[in-house]
């Protein structure tokens, strides 16, 4: 990460950086988020680049779904003009040393238009979730004032997130190749509030607010290879120049973003049985200390073709930001399935995940319920 000095007035987010520190130490009274409590020593928890169709079988369909904004060239097989768009609500178990902390999250972090434009070209629009950025967190600690130990309590919250408006384009050049690439704008905001609350009310409650707003840039390449009927191969990168924080008309921090290459085998030995696993790297490390570069996996399948499929699925890897030096972890399982309307036009997929993630002395467990809806006019 590169600094850039010249922001005055930054008291409230440097309170963030101290509430973040000190929560490796010892746990706090309180922490309370939206999301994963994973993303506050880092830039944020990153989002899922996946449909609810994929992420029900693990995400291991992502790099061959079309409404996955994870690659293009599953693009070049759109026929019709769609719209997708999905949202979850998660339940989270937050444990940090002995204390459990329950929490609740709806989130909607996918919306996308694609459609072909000539008949070997699709281009597709939309909206995803790269950083998600809120969360809660309260401290107690004391202090001495006039010769006499005063408790208060600290309250630091951020609230928002970082998205990513992908432009992709896509082209199958036969019956066994597909391409596609895509440009990435990254933008956003989060309202970070810092409060101290003493518990003698004869001293006055103070607080700061900070309005940060983040831009950056990316691009990104995918290709589809048919190996034999019924086996595909995928395989995807993509590149992230930097995250720039701003206050007001100031700079106050450049950060590298991480390159991400990745690939799947999709495995389908008849029109209603179909078997993927997808893999990823991600250089998260480029972000700066207490960043790790991470792997991810993931294994899944899909049984029938008709009106009612059923999907199930793992995944598991890590995740880029913690307070210890090695990358936390997660695993989850997931199943979903799904129902057509209106001869086809509307689709609605229904998901629910089961999360693990462990790092040093925090544990998350996690239900998410997922709906997605597809309509094709």
């Amino acid at each position: 990460m590169r600094r850039v000095d010249g922001w005055t007035g930054g008291r409230a987010v440097g309170i963030a950086l101290v509430a973040m520190t000190l929560l490796t130490a010892s746990p706090p009274v309180r922490l309370s988020a939206q999301d994963s409590q994973f993303g506050i020593r880092g830039l944020g928890t990153p989002g899922r680049w996946e449909s609810v169709r994929s992420r029900s079988s693990g995400g291991a369909f992502g790099p061959f779904d079309a409404l996955s904004p994870l690659t293009e060239a599953p693009l070049a097989d759109i026929s019709q003009l769609t719209a997708t768009a999905a949202g979850g609500t998660s339940h989270r178990d937050a444990q940090l040393g002995d204390t459990i902390t329950k929490l609740r999250a709806t989130r909607f972090p996918l919306m996308g238009v694609a459609g072909r434009v000539a008949p070997r070209l699709a281009i597709s629009v939309g909206f995803t979730t790269y950083l998600d950025r809120s969360w809660d967190v309260t401290l107690r600690d004391s202090t001495v004032l006039r010769g006499e130990l005063e408790r208060y309590r600290d309250e630091i919250t951020s609230d928002g997130s970082v998205g990513d408006i992908r432009l992709a384009v896509a082209s199958r050049l036969s019956g066994r190749l597909a391409i596609g690439a895509g440009v990435h704008i990254l933008g956003g905001s989060t309202r970070m509030t810092a409060e101290r609350r003493f518990d003698d009310s004869t001293f006055h409650t103070v607080g700061q607010i900070a309005e940060v707003r983040y831009d950056g840039f990316g691009v990104s390449g995918s290709v589809l290879i048919g190996v034999v009927p019924g086996v595909t191969i995928a395989g995807w990168a993509r590149a992230d120049n930097r995250l720039r924080a701003q206050r007001g008309d100031s700079t106050i921090a450049l950060t590298d973003l991480p390159h991400m290459a990745g690939g799947g085998l999709l495995f389908a030995p008849s029109p209603s049985v179909r078997f993927a696993g997808s893999a990823a790297w991600r250089s998260w490390s480029n972000a700066g200390p207490g960043a790790f570069d991470t792997w991810s996996w993931s294994a899944g399948a899909e049984f029938g073709s008709g009106r009612m499929p059923i999907r199930l699925g793992v995944r598991g890897g890590q995740l880029p930001f913690g307070s210890g030096t090695k990358a936390p972890t997660e695993f989850a399982a997931s199943a979903g399935t799904g129902r057509a309307f209106a001869q086809g036009r509307a689709l609605i997929d229904l998901g629910v995940e089961r999360l693990e993630r462990r790092g040093g002395i925090l544990t998350e467990r996690v239900w998410t319920v997922l709906v997605g809806l597809t309509v094709r006019p």
